[in-house]
């Protein structure tokens, strides 16, 4: 189970590379910014190198954590931990953006909303999962027991007679559960934090040119927070979705009712990988419309 898991958090990224490329060729070309009116090369350098440092950094502290965790804590662990390294790049390199310096300044008055810069609809599914993983979690954790080295939440417990009770696991239960959920509230308030950052970030300059620019880059580091957040939440529910359905399955005594449930679990795998897909497209397709051109072409 512990390699089904690797799997999740190594090799899906992976495979989408190759998807990634695929969109990227595939992508209009955005139109061109005069470079004397276009962003500094410097500003979108910083901050696309600092995504891109979050991204394989969290890579490789998400592989350690996956090897480090007892019992297959540490795989459950390794997603909340990449996704918190791609949003201390995004607010680093948020950060890097400096709003232009001088004596004289203009300054406008804007109203900036979250729901502006957020992919709606990448957005919904994120909250969907997030949804479903409270839910899965919720339900594992209440119906856990120890196993037999006094360990609890470990195991699933099916009274089949009067003397006969069976028990199946790995299960996700408080065992697992609560790291977990501490993990992700701590990954979904730091994401809140860095939309927030990055919405109230100052502009860095006052052209028309500039500042739809500006936007641009806003946007893209919207979308790459969101997209952490997507997979912070759905390498965990993919991997709690099978640990649920095995162990259920796992029970020989079980009732029709209980078969139906652990493969109606199992069904939403498919989805979470497709979510995982999505994310990590976003994550490696650069999205940012803003086009750098050499000086006077």
């Amino acid at each position: 189970m512990g390699g089904l898991l690797l799997v999740l958090l190594v090799c899906v990224p992976g495979l989408v590379l190759l998807t990634a490329r695929l969109a990227q060729k595939r992508r209009p070309a955005s139109v061109p910014i005069p470079a004397s009116a276009a962003l500094p090369d410097g500003v979108i350098r910083r901050a696309a190198g600092w995504r891109w440092a979050g991204l394989v950094g969290g890579l490789a502290v998400g592989g350690v954590a996956a090897a480090s965790g007892a019992l297959g804590r540490g795989f459950m662990l390794a997603a909340p931990v990449f996704a918190l390294c791609i949003l201390a790049g995004v607010v680093v390199g948020e950060t890097s953006i400096r709003s232009p310096r001088g004596r004289t300044r203009i300054a406008a008055l804007e109203i900036r909303r979250v729901r502006d810069y957020v992919p709606r609809h990448l957005a919904h599914a994120v909250i969907a999962a997030t949804t479903l993983l409270l839910a899965l979690l919720t339900m594992t954790t209440a119906t856990g027991a120890a196993d037999d080295l006094g360990r609890s939440g470990r195991v699933v417990l099916l009274q089949c007679s009067q003397a006969l009770q069976q028990g199946a696991g790995p299960w996700p239960g408080s065992f697992y559960s609560l790291p977990l959920g501490v993990m992700e509230a701590a990954g979904l308030i730091a994401a809140a934090a860095a939309l927030r950052f990055v919405i109230r970030r100052p502009r860095v300059g006052a052209d028309p040119a500039v500042v739809a620019a500006d936007e641009a880059l806003r946007r893209r580091a919207a979308q790459t927070i969101t997209s952490a957040c997507g997979i912070l939440v759905a390498l965990p529910l993919a991997g709690s979705c099978v640990l649920t359905a095995v162990a259920l399955l796992s029970l020989s005594c079980r009732p029709a009712w209980l078969t139906v449930a652990a493969w109606s679990i199992l069904a939403l795998v498919p989805a979470t990988l497709a979510l995982i897909g999505w994310c990590a497209a976003v994550l490696l397709v650069p999205t940012l419309g803003v086009s750098r051109v050499l000086p006077g072409t």
